[in-house]
C-alpha cells in the first residue's frame, strides 16, 4: 500500500526521465523554497506519511531505525547531507524520487496536461510531481521511500547549469607551483586523541523544524 500525494512547485533537479538512470529507475530531484507556507504544509504531510508507512513496515519498534534508512527528503541548508553539495539547495528541501522501469516511463505532461518530451525538462525549470510514499523490506532492512507517477512541467525558468561559476573567475588568483614528477605528499589521517575513541556522527533528522 501507498501513499500519493501532488507536490508543490518546485524546481527540477538531476532529471533523468527519458531513459535509465544509473541504477535502472528513471528519477527527478525537485526543490522546494521552505519559505512557501504550501512546501511547509507538504514537508508536515510528508512526516506523518513517512511515519505511518515506517509503522506498519516495521512496528513501533523498529520504527526509529525504519526512519534512519529513509533518504529522499533533505533539507537545502543541511550541507553536511550531501555528498556533493550544489548552491541552489539553500534555502528549499530536496526531495528525491525514482520509478522502476518494470513499472515503465513516467508520464510528463505541460500545463494543459498534455503529453510532452521528457527532455523539456530540464534543471532549473519548474515542476509538480505526483508522488507515492511506500513501505518496503530488503532483506532485513525495512524502510520507507518515495516514488513518482507523472511530472507535469508547470513553467520555464533558469536553468541550473546557466548559474555556475565561470572557470576564469572560480581559479582566479590562483598561484601554482611550477609542474614536477613528484607526486605531492599525502596528508596525514586525522586521528582521535589519544584514548579517546572517533566521533560517530549520528545522521541528520531531514524533518527538523517540521
Amino acid at each position: 500500500m501507498s501513499i500519493s500525494k501532488v507536490t508543490p512547485i518546485g524546481r527540477a533537479s538531476f532529471p533523468c526521465l527519458n531513459k535509465p538512470d544509473m541504477y535502472n529507475k528513471y528519477s527527478v530531484s525537485i526543490l522546494l523554497p521552505k519559505a512557501k507556507p504550501e512546501v511547509m504544509e507538504f514537508a508536515k504531510w510528508l512526516k506523518e506519511a513517512v511515519t505511518k508507512e515506517a509503522l506498519a513496515i516495521a512496528g513501533q519498534a523498529g520504527l526509529k531505525e525504519a526512519m534512519g534508512y529513509f533518504t529522499n527528503f533533505k533539507d537545502g541548508d543541511n550541507v553536511s547531507s550531501f555528498k556533493t553539495y550544489r548552491g541552489e539547495y539553500a534555502g528549499h528541501f530536496v526531495l528525491n524520487v525514482g520509478r522502476k522501469t518494470e513499472f515503465g516511463k513516467p508520464c510528463v505532461v505541460n500545463r494543459d496536461k498534455q503529453p510532452i518530451d521528457p527532455s523539456e525538462v530540464y534543471a532549473g525549470c519548474n515542476i509538480v510531481l505526483f508522488i507515492d510514499v511506500y513501505g518496503y523490506k530488503y532483506g532485513a532492512k525495512k524502510s520507507v521511500s518515495i516514488g513518482f507517477q507523472h511530472v507535469l512541467k508547470a513553467g520555464e525558468n533558469t536553468p541550473f547549469s546557466s548559474t555556475g561559476t565561470k572557470v576564469d573567475d572560480a581559479f582566479e588568483g590562483l598561484d601554482l607551483p611550477e609542474e614536477t614528477d613528484e607526486a605531492p605528499a599525502a596528508a596525514a589521517p586525522a586521528t582521535a586523541e589519544p584514548g579517546q575513541p572517533a566521533a560517530a556522527k549520528p545522521p541528520a533528522d531531514p524533518f527538523t523544524g517540521v
